[in-house]
């Protein structure tokens, strides 16, 4: 009876052994650009039969291919027969990536390393109720996996993001861990707090689909592709038809326990409210003067200011300071290396980001670089494929029964 016990426990952990050996080997393949079988070995901490076995094993799933050598000097190559080199196969799964705002419906398709391989952009009407938005959001996915020829059952991780602050709901779960119902607050649009956003997406594309807080998503796009790259600890102020703020630590996104960490905009005394108000107001009658339809009203703000209109200057630099004030609560909470100004306003430069700035640096204890995104119009939308690919490669890597 001992024995048999003693044989089971060294069965056991034998098994969990190689379980925990393939998880380190997918990881080794997923930091580089190609190994060997003696880099995998080195890289793993294995005997040469193992890895061997370790190989075969990656190579049977698809997750690893053979390759050709990284190109060398020929002086560096020794004599015998060169080595043979193996890949990670970054088309062995795609991720989506959706933005639902008020104007339009954006998605994004990437390989499992990231490279973005097709977007797909659907103009929205402002005033378009629940049902057509999910549609036309479910439409443009599909036409961005169609763009980039992928079979929908090679889609292994979808996300979303939405304007909002996501509320945990009886028997959904929070946005870390995968699908939850919409329920959100306090922006909406119209017809949102009555569905189940996300359900009404996996339906409509027949995958598990996560949503989160479109703010949020930016920054983790930023962090991911655009100017906060080579920070960890992150305050992103969103200023575009609305305004809102993300925070990230450590390159994750805080999201609080409901969700709404960073929602810093429903603080009445922050007057970020009446700000915006003005400043859509301002750029309301720009748009009437010049004959242009609604939807530009910042743009037409900044470009007037730049033109030294006064009554221009005057709301936008009011807005930059509003802005600003809720930067410096963010930033003596958690006290960042950077912050980032993103949204349609942050392509305003100087006009927007010195008044910014000035603002700032009278409330903080210490200075903080300011820098204005890289990003585009996608952000959103790359944010949310980022964090489908985040879950992706976490299950990749999981050690099963461990």
């Amino acid at each position: 009876m001992s024995q048999d016990r003693a044989t089971g426990g060294r069965m056991g952990d034998s098994s969990l052994l190689r379980r925990l050996n393939l998880a380190a080997a997918r990881g080794a393949f997923l930091a580089a650009e190609s190994l060997t079988l003696r880099e995998l070995r080195a890289v793993v901490g294995v005997s040469r039969p193992t890895a061997e076995d370790l190989l075969a094993e990656l190579l049977a799933e698809g997750r690893v291919e053979e390759t050709s050598a990284p190109r060398t000097p020929s002086s560096t190559r020794g004599a015998g027969r060169p080595a043979r080199h193996f890949r990670f196969r970054a088309e062995s799964g795609y991720v989506a990536g959706l933005d639902i705002g008020a104007h339009k419906a954006l998605a994004v398709v990437t390989d499992l390393r990231g490279t973005t391989l097709a977007t797909h952009r659907v103009e929205l009407d402002p005033a378009l109720e629940a049902p057509g938005r999910v549609r036309a959001a479910i439409d443009a996915a599909r036409a961005s996996w169609a763009q980039a020829r992928i079979d929908p059952a090679d889609i292994t991780g979808v996300a979303v993001g939405v304007t909002g602050a996501l509320r945990a709901a009886e028997g959904v779960h929070d946005v870390r861990d995968g699908p939850v119902g919409s329920g959100l607050a306090p922006y909406s649009l119209p017809g949102f707090t009555e569905i189940d956003v996300a359900g009404e997406l996996s339906a409509g594309l027949g995958k598990p689909v996560a949503i989160a807080n479109d703010v949020k998503l930016a920054a983790l796009a930023e962090h991911w592709k655009g100017a906060a790259r080579d920070h960890r600890d992150i305050v992103y102020m969103f200023a575009g038809h609305r305004a809102g703020a993300g925070v990230l630590i450590d390159g994750q996104v805080h999201q609080g326990r409901h969700g709404a960490a960073g929602e810093i905009g429903v603080f009445p005394a922050l007057g970020w409210a009446p700000a915006m108000e003005r400043l859509h107001a301002r750029g309301a009658a720009l748009a009437a003067a010049d004959g242009v339809a609604p939807g530009r009203e910042g743009e037409l703000v900044i470009a007037s200011a730049a033109r030294q209109d006064p009554e221009s200057l005057e709301v936008l630099i009011e807005f930059a300071e509003v802005l600003a004030r809720g930067a410096a609560v963010l930033a003596l909470a958690v006290d960042p290396e950077l912050i980032v100004l993103g949204g349609g306003m942050s392509r305003g430069g100087a006009i927007i980001a010195e008044p910014f700035r000035r603002e700032l640096a009278k409330l903080s204890l210490v200075p903080i670089d300011v820098v204005s995104s890289t990003m585009g119009a996608d952000s959103v939308a790359l944010g949310a494929a980022r964090m489908a690919l985040d879950a992706v490669l976490a299950e990749l890597l999981a050690v099963p029964g461990s």
